[in-house]
């Protein structure tokens, strides 16, 4: 989706690497979704003298176009990298842009990500639920989207989703008409447990129970499950402790038969999310999305499925420091996507400061200040 001519140096300047003195310029906000505010936020730090306008407008004439990573030097790819969002957005179809109009049936207006739920008419005329994604509320608020009530009239422009679900990647909203008759107040709290290490949104409190954990090489580690419901739908967290790792595997040392016992505490936990989601898809029915994902950077996976009940599964699996955490939404068909779960989590530190780093492709990562 790149022009043509990468690699160019359109300005005749030096090229990306040659030594030159940075020019400083004002710096712009920078919204993490709008590709090309990105850019000039990270070179307005430092400006390389093979920047111009001209390249801009070759390398991203439109905001739909996708950006060519070979022109950006590495310093501004890793402030491009803490400039992004909560989460990756691989399951959006990414380049594809459609439009839906409908009425606000819910507004989430909360970080790390804003969700506006919609009903919407669909070609044949039968209402649809579908749940938007946004940005954080600060790129809302600067749009003028903050005050978006129950009851309004929507056109948002949007990423679809991979797999068809009713959902998508808000790139824009206009407001048709406003309607704020109805009384319509988020259900959706965000929760935070500091002894588990993690917050994430729940539709109500959820109930907290402890069940032993049966791993991959035989250990059985506490788990800690967190669990709410909302009409038919189900939500859960399992949080598996393996700080006791190695002196579980110790106790089990004699009933091991084959070789690499002494490592099985490792391999346990290295392995913990590649085991987690094979027993989701072991579960039957169609796997609709199977993939990598990360929350502020901590590696991870996702997988959608609709099993053999016509039911929808949405999973989030993801290992830090010593503790694994499993999310699992599960709703009845024609349900929108459940992002506003699946992707909610936030890792804490031992102060109850979120965690979130920059990561390289080595797996190389230094943790990062965050508000």
């Amino acid at each position: 989706m790149t022009r043509s001519g990468k690699g160019e140096n359109p300005s005749n300047s030096k090229l990306p690497g040659s030594v030159c003195q940075p020019q400083q310029v004002e710096p712009f906000f920078a919204v993490y979704e709008d590709l090309e505010n990105i850019l000039k936020y990270t070179v307005s730090i430092r400006k390389p003298c093979w920047y111009t306008e001209e390249l801009m407008r070759i390398y991203i004439p439109t905001k739909k176009k996708i950006l060519s990573a070979s022109i950006l030097p590495v310093t501004i790819t890793i402030l491009i990298s803490q400039a992004i969002a909560h989460h990756s957005h691989g399951n959006y179809e990414i380049g594809k842009e459609i439009q839906v109009q409908g009425i606000v049936t819910e507004f989430h207006f909360a970080n790390p990500h804003v969700w506006v739920f919609m009903s919407i008419n669909n070609e044949i005329g039968e209402t649809e639920d579908w749940a938007l994604e946004g940005g954080g509320t600060a790129s809302f608020s600067r749009k003028g989207w903050d005050g978006i009530a129950d009851g309004d009239e929507l056109t948002v422009t949007c990423t679809p989703t991979r797999d068809g679900d009713n959902g998508c990647f808000i790139t824009n909203i206009n407001i048709n008409e406003s309607n704020l008759v109805v009384d319509g107040t988020s259900s959706w709290i965000n929760i935070a447990f500091p002894d588990q290490f993690f917050s994430a949104n729940f539709p109500s409190k959820p109930t907290i129970n402890t069940v032993p954990y049966p791993s991959e090489y035989g250990g059985t580690f506490p788990s800690t499950i967190y669990t709410a419901r909302e009409n038919d739908n189900h939500y859960s967290v399992t949080v598996v402790d393996f700080s006791d790792a190695k002196n579980i595997y110790l106790q089990l040392a004699k009933e091991i038969n084959v070789a690499g016992a002494h490592n099985f505490w490792l391999y346990d936990q290295m392995g913990a999310i590649s085991y987690a989601a094979q027993q989701f898809r072991l579960r039957g029915g169609e796997v609709t999305y199977d993939a990598w994902h990360h929350v502020d950077f901590i590696g991870g996976h996702q997988l959608f499925l609709t099993n053999p009940d016509q039911t929808r599964t949405y999973a989030g699996i993801y290992r830090h420091a010593n503790r694994l955490y499993i999310l699992e939404a599960t709703v009845t068909a024609g349900t929108p996507p459940q992002g506003i779960f699946q992707q909610s989590l936030t890792i804490l530190d031992k102060e109850g400061k979120r965690v979130r780093y920059d990561l390289q492709p080595d797996h190389t990562r230094a943790r990062i200040e965050v508000d």
